[in-house]
């Protein structure tokens, strides 16, 4: 059994809203409780009266069985509110204390359709809701680490990625309704937990592309653009290397230089810009992937035009797989130059951009005097080990020139 901790994504401010939304099921459970202890309802008549059923729906059920739970122990209330705490502050800080409220119970409300098509069965307690939160914080925080209790062969606390928890309690929740179709024995609303997580990711991914949640490089987008760019790197890279190696046709070339989501939009500076003209074909020509406009009106640029650092970066990784040495080495040199000491930014490591620029350099452009200061910075950095043979090759390759 996994039992989250806590996860590292801590929130700027107090989680007011999860906070309420914890306190309001912890009392509706005391309340239920007195209320049966006292003899003013009995907790079949409450939970009758606030369970959702397809059977016997009443609108109002959609919200009161989100705050109703299992009055035989505290295992269904603890876990409902554990996980709710553990994903919903995270959460709440993206949508804010009242956008995070309507999404919980709406989120809610969607668990509760999903169990009604799959079950005539009555459902009650906060899972559904739950789910819903942990889905967004998927989609939101897709490289978050959640920190676990881990009962199983060993007991202890861990670290492990969140995409994997939840993936793990997702796919948990599809075997049993499966097995529940097949007419296996299960209390638990399975078909609710399923919808709840199919609510929380699409909708939150919905927020992010329609631009109603800033964009952040945390976000699931965020990882699926940056895959599909790497993957285009990669394969422009091969081709590079294909056409641009010399002794070593098959050292491997280093991973594509990343460009951050958070700079979309070249916003020129309030003052006035000489290059203004420019930077705007460039940058229209970047957001419509039009390599070639963007390329041909940088070529014409003055020495010291410079772009932003992520669309600096772009035109080099655009120049690279245009199999333009010349202008690609020139878009990678301002941006190193522009960044003086810093190793990291928008656009890439610069260690990675200082691999394959003295990879164009020393094999397209023979130009080895040009790529000895670049290879002399990365002596002493923490490469990885397909660039530490990249830069090795490229120090023997120099020595021959």
């Amino acid at each position: 059994m996994l039992i989250p901790l806590g996860t590292d994504r801590l929130p700027p401010q107090r989680a007011i809203t999860t906070s309420i939304l914890i306190a309001l099921n912890l009392l509706a459970f005391v309340g239920m409780m007195l209320a049966s202890r006292s003899g003013i309802s009995s907790l079949e008549d409450t939970l009758n009266a606030g369970a959702v059923s397809r059977s016997a729906f009443r609108p109002w059920t959609l919200i009161t069985y989100q705050f109703l739970h299992d009055p035989g122990g505290l295992g269904h209330i603890g876990f409902n509110m554990l996980f709710l705490w553990v994903f919903g502050q995270a959460v709440e800080s993206r949508l804010g204390h009242w956008g995070f409220a309507a999404f919980y119970l709406v989120g809610g409300i969607a668990a509760a359709l999903a169990h009604m098509l799959a079950s005539p069965a009555p459902a009650i307690g906060a899972s559904g809701s739950v789910a819903a939160v942990s889905g967004a914080f998927l989609a939101l925080f897709p490289r978050a680490t959640v920190r676990v209790l881990l009962f199983f062969f060993l007991i202890g606390i861990y670290h492990i990625p969140a995409l994997w928890f939840i993936a793990f309690y997702i796919a948990i929740d599809i075997f049993s309704q499966f097995a529940g179709f097949l007419g296996g024995s299960n209390d638990v609303a399975n078909a609710a937990h399923l919808g709840g997580y199919l609510f929380g990711f699409s909708i939150a991914i919905a927020m992010l592309g329609f631009g109603i949640l800033a964009r952040t490089d945390l976000d699931a987008l965020f990882l699926f653009k940056q895959y599909r760019r790497r993957a285009a790197m990669r394969a422009a890279t091969k081709e590079y290397g294909s056409g641009f190696d010399g002794a070593t046709p098959n050292t491997p070339i280093p991973q594509s230089i990343s460009r951050s989501e958070s700079e979309q939009i070249a916003v020129p500076p309030p003052t006035p810009d000489r290059h203004a003209d420019v930077r705007r074909r460039i940058t229209e020509a970047l957001r419509q992937s039009d390599t070639d406009a963007a390329l041909a009106a940088y070529r014409t640029a003055p020495a010291e035009f410079a772009m932003s650092d992520a669309d600096q970066a772009e035109l080099g990784n655009r120049a690279v797989a245009a199999g333009d040495a010349e202008t690609a080495v020139r878009a990678y040199v301002m941006l190193l130059d522009r960044r003086g000491e810093r190793n990291t930014g928008q656009g890439g490591s610069s260690d990675e951009i200082r691999l394959l620029l003295a990879s164009m350099l020393i094999r397209r452009l023979g130009r080895g005097k040009d790529a000895r200061p670049h290879l002399k910075a990365l002596d002493d950095r923490p490469l990885s080990p397909e660039g530490i043979a990249l830069r090795d090759a490229l120090k023997s390759e120099l020595d021959n020139l």
